[in-house]
Formats: C-alpha cells, structure tokens, sequence
C-alpha cells in the first residue's frame, strides 16, 4: 500500500477541452437545422411582395400548395374539416389570426375558397404570406 506525502498534489483540474468541442458541434448542428425550422417543411413557392413584412407570432399557419391541398399542422386537412380542426387551434393557442401560405401556382379561386373558409371558421386576421423582393 502506497502512502502519500503531505506535499503531493491532488489531481483537482478539469480538462474543458472535449466539453468545449461537444459544444461547438452541438452549435454548428443548430445553425445549420435552424433555416429549417424557420421556412417550415411543407413546400410552397410563396410570391414575391415588394412590401414584405416579416412577423413572428403564435399564429396559426395554413398552406395551400398547387394541388389545391391544405395542411395545417402539417397534415392535409379537406376544406369541410377546416372549421373543426381551426376551432381547436384557436382554443390551444389563444389566437385567431390566421397565416396563409399559399403557392404561387395556386389558382386564385382555390385561394379565395380557403380565405373564405377562414373567415367563416371565425378567424379575426388574415395574413398572406410573401417572401420580400430583391
């Protein structure tokens, strides 16, 4: 059995170094997954608007893409389901205002439909999403 010596020192230090390379990695991972999460995953090439304006809420987002398919939650939801499923969104987040994210291939009718159902569903504000000009 070894005995130690009053002046030998205890090994106290912590080497940060693997700590802080874990964290970098961790931080480059989420920079390069944050885009994505901003810009949502469903597909819908958005018009351009010279007005833009960028808003970040808790609102309530609804795509139309141009097959005339409505997501909301990122789940297809038919145009007759749209009142029930809104309903419970406004009761979950506290919030009527309504984004619409409709493809600009969308046909204009289809677009007006929804807007319409919105509105009947009981949102107070409709917003149209576009990404700003250039």
């Amino acid at each position: 059995m070894r005995r130690y010596k009053l002046d030998e020192k205890e090994f106290s230090e912590i080497n940060i170094t693997p700590f802080t390379d874990v964290i970098l990695v961790v931080l480059i991972i989420f920079m390069i997954t944050s885009p994505f999460l901003i810009t949502g995953a469903l597909k819908v090439k958005l018009p351009q608007s010279s007005s833009a304006e960028t808003t970040i809420n808790n609102n309530i987002e609804v795509y139309l893409n141009n097959k005339n398919q409505i997501y909301l939650n990122d789940k297809i939801v038919d145009i007759t389901q749209l009142p029930t499923e809104l309903q419970t969104e406004f009761i979950q987040k506290g919030n009527r205002d309504v984004i619409v994210k409709a493809d600009k291939d969308a046909v204009y009718g289809n677009v007006v439909q929804l807007l319409d159902a919105l509105k009947n569903a009981g949102a107070t504000k409709l917003l149209m999403a576009t990404l700003k000009k250039q």
